[in-house]
């Protein structure tokens, strides 16, 4: 009757592998610059990194913005366009840097001014991986695009 419980408890257990094992997606070194002037519109930065299967990152929500949703400026003809990217395929075990110039999450209609040494929080969805919500670092304007931040741990959820 022992051995009984034993196996049935051990069944419940995930096993090692699952529990040592990344998230699905995980998100890091995320950050934005200040506002300018009483501009209502920011740009956040971000990599994403899938550790498992084929996803799609499909959406974004922050409290700090009415909207939040994925954009990418691209250079043709030495013109500069933005334009918005409804969903972005991500390929297991490769990044994608969302760094100014390249993809970013467009933030509108934001509820106060963006001020550097802040952080607010920005939740990302995917088509198959559970939402991640990463703090989004504010650094002041003008700053350089930071390499990594090495206090800002990668956070997923």
């Amino acid at each position: 009757m022992r051995n009984i419980f034993i196996a049935a408890a051990l069944l419940c257990l995930p096993s090692l592998a699952e529990a040592a094992s990344p998230p699905a997606i995980a998100a890091s070194n995320a950050w934005a610059r200040a506002s300018i002037g009483a501009s209502t519109m920011g740009a956040a930065y971000l990599t994403l990194t899938d550790n498992g299967a084929p996803d799609s990152l499909t959406g974004a929500t922050t409290p700090v913005a009415a909207s939040a949703s994925l954009h990418q400026t691209t250079t043709e003809g030495g013109i500069k366009r933005m334009r918005p990217v409804p969903v972005l395929p991500l390929a297991p075990g490769k990044s994608v840097t969302f760094a100014p110039g390249g993809y970013h999450i467009m933030l509108m209609g934001l509820t106060h001014k963006l001020k550097a040494g802040e952080q607010f929080p920005l939740t990302l969805t995917f088509t198959h991986a559970p939402p991640v919500t990463v703090q989004v670092q504010v650094t002041p304007v003008g700053a350089p695009a930071p390499s990594a931040m090495p206090d800002m741990p990668d956070m997923h959820m």
